[in-house]
């Protein structure tokens, strides 16, 4: 079975290349699409959920910014499970840095902006791996981020998502551990990669029990 999956901010499926799923699961990641002006979240996955064949059963999976596209996609393309890893369920659990910057404020912030020094990176991150994510910062589009930041700001969870599973780093300094959630001990929001073995491991046990 198929499971469709949807990166981070920028980040691309070198993120998803350590995960190990049990067969018969296939991950297939999903290129990011260039958003159109002032497009708004849900807007943007209606567009990018043209990618997924659903002519048979599959999956979708989301970690961080792909965390919300992958639950929008699912409300549009009904997947049989949506697996989120490192990101939020509900608007209230957006960072409050992000959540409360005017609209205007964030728009108007040059572009060249939202390219993450190293520095500040590697203390948000909390990488291990941090050649691959500085790796992933360097061929990140920064136009895209800006979009993405302001979309996700603004993006309205209105609608409950059938067999959605959340896995959360405990040590995240992006997004806090949501309540409901798999708590991965000293993960990070680069635990997908930094700790692929424990996120796989709960993946593989949710998808034992379907």
């Amino acid at each position: 079975m198929d499971i469709y999956c949807f990166s981070g901010l920028g980040a691309d499926k070198r993120v998803f290349s350590f995960l190990k799923l049990k067969s018969p699961y296939k991950l297939v990641t999903v290129d990011w699409i260039k958003p159109l002006s002032n497009e708004l979240l849900e807007e943007y996955s209606k567009r990018i959920s043209a990618k997924i064949q659903t002519k048979k059963s599959f999956g979708v999976l989301g970690v961080s910014f792909g965390g919300v596209i992958a639950q929008e996609v699912s409300r549009i393309v009904k997947p049989k499970f949506t697996l989120i890893v490192s990101s939020v369920s509900k608007t209230n659990q957006i960072p409050f840095l992000l959540k409360y910057t005017p609209n205007l404020i964030l728009k108007s912030m040059p572009t060249v902006l939202f390219k993450l020094p190293k520095p500040i990176a590697n203390h948000f991150f909390g990488a291990n791996n941090k050649k691959l994510l500085h790796q992933i910062l360097m061929d990140t589009d920064p136009r895209f981020v800006k979009w993405a930041l302001f979309a996700f700001k603004n993006w309205k969870s209105d609608s409950f998502i059938p067999s959605r599973f959340f896995i959360s780093g405990d040590k995240d300094r992006i997004i806090k551990p949501i309540d409901n959630s798999i708590r991965i001990p000293g993960g990070g929001h680069f635990m997908i990669v930094d700790l692929a073995n424990e996120v796989s491991g709960e993946i593989n046990i949710f998808l034992n029990k379907l």
